[in-house]
């Protein structure tokens, strides 16, 4: 039991720097051209990306109690939140004001899969807790009937 559990935490972290990767991807750009390629390494701030990454990565690794659950969730939330934000005003600077039309004419594959990612490792993890919880409330009622 120990042994599975262990072994279900790195290969969830393992998915988590798998959900990582597609930054890594073109993610918008006007012409290829002219104003060359944005990544998403481009787009997001580089020093709040990895140390968002390292706090998660170090929460789904060595917490598992209530409170780390709940914090790693909630940093989880936070990546596919920054991703869309970042994504959608990246060149606000450039011009003028913001426009939600030409914000999604310019972002390309890389950004979407970003959130999809990102968004599907949030998914999982919440799946996972809730099952986690599931089994722990099972476990104290037959502790409980046992009494």
């Amino acid at each position: 039991m120990l042994m599975e559990k262990i072994k279900q935490k790195y290969i969830l972290a393992f998915c988590y720097l798998m959900s990582l990767l597609p930054i890594f991807l073109p993610w918008c750009y006007f012409d290829e051209e002219i104003d060359g390629i944005k990544y998403g390494t481009d787009i997001v701030n580089y020093v709040v990306m990895i140390v968002l990454a390292a706090v998660t990565f170090f929460c789904i690794v060595f917490y598992t109690n209530q409170k780390g659950i709940m914090i790693t969730g909630i940093l989880l939330f936070i990546h596919p939140v920054m991703y869309f934000v970042c994504g959608l005003s990246w060149y606000v600077p450039l011009l003028a004001d913001f426009n939600l039309l030409l914000s999604l004419e310019v972002v390309h594959y890389g950004f979407y899969l970003s959130l999809l990612c990102s968004s599907l490792m949030c998914w999982f993890y919440v799946k996972k807790g809730r099952k986690d919880m599931e089994n722990n409330r099972l476990k104290r009622r037959k502790d409980k009937m046992a009494i």
